[in-house]
């Protein structure tokens, strides 16, 4: 298979995604790969194995193999951080989707954090969020500008 072929199928299975359309992006990701094993080839095939099977544990190992591989692709991070959300694991995912966007201020994943709705950090650290006084001084401050 050619170059351009490689990259239309690549482009085709990253929209599918986009999309929702998982089967049909996992086929595409599929044929890619058997000419082109690239870290992205195998990223988006692990986001897909977890989106359709279930499978984050073994998905979210192999976007860390390949962030390793490719640090400066915020395609690794977004990706990484959408198979801890499947996994039910918001803090890490907001902790690899926040390192993404330190590496690259990449639109996707500005999106998917502000998707997520992210929080300020409690006033009193020591305390839990919900406590009173992390409550009331929260809205305080909040009131004050100080936050």
């Amino acid at each position: 298979m050619q170059e351009k072929e490689l990259n239309d199928l690549l482009n085709k299975g990253k929209e599918a995604v986009e999309k929702g359309y998982i089967p049909s992006a996992q086929v595409f990701f599929s044929q890619v790969a058997e000419h082109k094993n690239s870290p992205e080839v195998r990223s988006y095939l692990a986001y897909c194995l977890a989106k359709s099977q279930g499978r984050t544990q073994v998905a979210a190992k192999t976007c860390i193999e390949s962030i390793r591989r490719e640090p400066d692709n915020p395609t690794h991070y977004l990706l990484l951080g959408r198979i801890h959300l499947l996994a039910d694991d918001k803090v890490k995912a907001v902790q690899v989707l926040r390192q993404g966007a330190n590496i690259n201020k990449d639109q996707r994943i500005i999106n998917e954090i502000s998707k997520l709705g992210m929080r300020r950090a409690p006033v009193i650290k020591s305390l839990k969020r919900n406590h009173p006084l992390n409550r009331v001084l929260g809205k305080i401050f909040a009131r004050l500008g100080l936050r």
